[in-house]
């Protein structure tokens, strides 16, 4: 066992725990909960023996192996990912070597020496299976997204997510026995993340994992520990599970402090009536020694649940049809990521865009908002749209000098201190912290800044590039509840499966070479990424081409089934379309045939007669297909 006995730590005024005692189970995977600010990373660090305690202490086996993944990554050095990842077994890499290197020395050393050593190099070989090394540190590798031309490239000019995976690697090969993860999951796409899920429910050691994304937790997590209050509490199951459990200890504990304040109340009139009666003096001193202890087992009840809620302003309604894409390329230099891209954004649609980091989602984000040309094709802005964009960039546009209420409140569309004091309270600013500068806040607290001032002026088109980063798990809810209800328009990237759940009406896919609808649900979406990805099979090319088995091609079938039934949807669509126009046209002509002021015009009414003919029979020809198409579409909805 883990055992923290009596600990507390505080930084200058803020106390994160106060003789906080609890013990985690050094083979059980236990969700770590919390508040942003609550203390969690300070309890990873303490546990990896990053930072002392105040007072206390911290209990763990004196062999006890422990591997922390922080949120931030910083690697100093020109090492590649394959040499970062197979770091702890340098030792072993040159095996054949070091065993050669023995041979001769047996002169000099002595032969007993000599094997001894050999016996020691060979058993450490078989216990860490030093043979798959590399195989195996490639599979990690690119199981956790990063491309196979990247493992040679030096770190340093890697993004800030490849150099957390490439830790995360690190720590996935090196096997410990208990795992300290901070937000493993901020920088990974659904294909890494399904992976990650499949090699940590095999994981033979335990886990502390910090979180924001409670589906991750429900699915990996046995246990749910939660710092609330300076103190830690264990909770039995997953996330959700947690979460009901705390609401039955809530109401439990309210109903004990109803009879306890009840008790208290009879027993303060006794003593209060006859603490002046001498015959009843005895009585109201005892009646006085219980109200104190009473008072003393009365439960300190705070409710830590979400309490804010806020509602974007009324945007100014769009057009119908608020962007168009027509044939378009676009891409970096001479490479081009999105090729030959056609597709209309809905007014009211809440699109989430999902796929492999790497494919394409924030150009195609990047495209929208203007900030990145296209090299072919047309970007079509419908009437009376108002981009929003939130990316990392923004963060350097801030102004250092001013406050955080001062920020959000120069571009709001309401100058109200609570709906300023709202949207700064949703993103974790609150209290005196909104008069601080923007010079103060770390780079994740200027990102939740840029999002506060985003939504506090939102336009009618959002485009948002991983809003949910930095976000604890309440804060995520409270931006997905104000999302679904928007009347405005929503496209955002997020690997967040909770919230995509919770937000989306419509899911468009990126992956290299391939831009599509996905017919149907997020969870259809993760069943088929499970289904392909764990098979090692390609996700690039269509989902009904893929060979499967029983159950798993009937799912697939399905999903494919949907996705015809929604092209063959707009095929009727825009044949019932044409179908009108030529309708209204034949009415036309019909009126200028029947017309009394033209019964002379022979040569117009014979022209007429020729144009009309051919829309009736256009007519004809359009009506065949849309029955055609319609009986289609009735058998897939039977």
């Amino acid at each position: 066992m883990i055992s923290f006995d009596s600990v507390s730590k505080q930084y200058g005024d803020s106390v994160l725990l106060n003789q906080a005692s609890v013990s985690f189970n050094e083979k059980e995977c236990t969700g770590l909960v919390g508040i942003n600010g609550s203390g969690k990373t300070t309890l990873l660090r303490m546990l990896s023996s990053g930072e002392e305690v105040d007072s206390g202490t911290i209990s763990k086996p004196s062999d006890l192996k422990i591997g922390y993944l922080p949120q931030e990554v910083e690697i100093l050095d020109n090492k590649t990912p394959l040499e970062i990842v197979l770091e702890p077994f340098s030792n072993l890499l040159n095996f054949e070597q070091q065993i050669q290197n023995l041979s001769s020395q047996i002169n000099q050393t002595g032969l007993k020496t000599v094997m001894n050593q050999m016996d020691s190099l060979y058993k450490e070989m078989e216990l860490n299976d030093g043979y798959s090394l590399h195989a195996r540190a490639e599979a990690i590798l690119s199981g956790l997204g990063i491309p196979e031309q990247n493992w040679s490239q030096p770190v340093q000019l890697l993004s800030g997510g490849y150099r957390m995976r490439t830790i995360l690697g690190k720590l996935l090969l090196e096997s410990p026995d208990f795992l300290l993860l901070d937000e493993p999951t901020n920088h990974l796409d659904m294909d890494s993340l399904v992976w990650l899920e499949k090699f940590l429910s095999k994981y033979k050691g335990g886990m502390l994992i910090v979180s924001h994304d409670r589906n991750f937790l429900n699915r990996i997590t046995t246990s749910t520990a939660e710092i609330c209050n300076c103190k830690i509490t264990i909770y039995k199951g997953n996330y959700d599970q947690f979460l009901s459990l705390k609401q039955e200890a809530f109401a439990a504990a309210q109903s004990r402090a109803r009879n306890l304040e009840l008790k208290i109340a009879q027993n303060e009139r006794f003593v209060e009536r006859f603490k002046a009666k001498a015959s009843k003096a005895t009585q109201a001193q005892s009646r006085m020694k219980l109200l104190e202890k009473l008072r003393s087992e009365l439960p300190q009840i705070k409710d830590n649940t979400k309490s804010i809620r806020f509602k974007f302003p009324e945007p100014v309604q769009s057009g119908t049809v608020p962007i168009t894409l027509k044939d378009v390329s676009a891409g970096y230099d001479d490479k081009t990521v999105l090729e030959n891209l056609s597709l209309n954004i809905n007014r009211g649609d809440k699109i989430a865009i999902v796929g492999p980091n790497g494919a394409g989602k924030s150009t195609f984000l990047k495209l929208l908002a203007g900030l990145l040309p296209s090299t072919r094709g047309s970007v079509i802005k419908g009437a009376n749209v108002n981009f929003r964009y939130f990316g990392q960039h923004q963060l350097e546009q801030l102004d250092p000098q001013k406050t955080l209420y001062e920020t959000v409140i120069e571009d709001s569309v309401k100058t109200e201190k609570t709906f300023i004091r709202n949207i700064l309270g949703a993103f974790l600013f609150s209290g005196d912290s909104v008069d601080k500068t923007v010079s103060v806040l770390s780079g994740g607290e200027k990102a939740r800044l840029v999002l506060a001032t985003i939504l506090a002026s939102p336009g009618n088109v959002l485009l948002l590039d991983e809003p949910t980063n930095h976000l604890d798990i309440a804060s995520v809810e409270i931006l997905a509840d104000a999302m679904r209800s928007f009347t405005g328009t929503i496209l955002f990237v997020s690997h967040d499966e909770f919230f995509i759940s919770k937000t989306a009406t419509r899911i468009i896919e990126i992956r290299p070479g391939l831009v599509r609808d996905f017919p149907g649900t997020l969870n259809d979406y993760r069943i088929y990424v499970e289904m392909f990805f764990g098979e090692n099979k390609s996700l690039n090319s269509d989902i009904s081409a893929q060979p499967v088995n029983s159950a798993k091609q009937d799912k697939a079938q399905r999903i494919a089934q949907r996705e015809e039934r929604k092209k063959l949807g707009r095929t009727v669509e825009k044949l019932e379309v044409e179908i009108e126009k030529l309708e209204e046209k034949a009415d036309t002509l019909h009126s200028t045939l029947t017309a009394p002021q033209n019964a002379s015009d022979h040569q117009l009414l014979h022209k007429t007669n020729i144009e009309l003919e051919n829309v009736h029979s256009q007519l004809n020809s359009l009506v065949e297909q849309w029955e055609q198409k319609q009986t289609e579409l009735e058998k897939y909805d039977a």
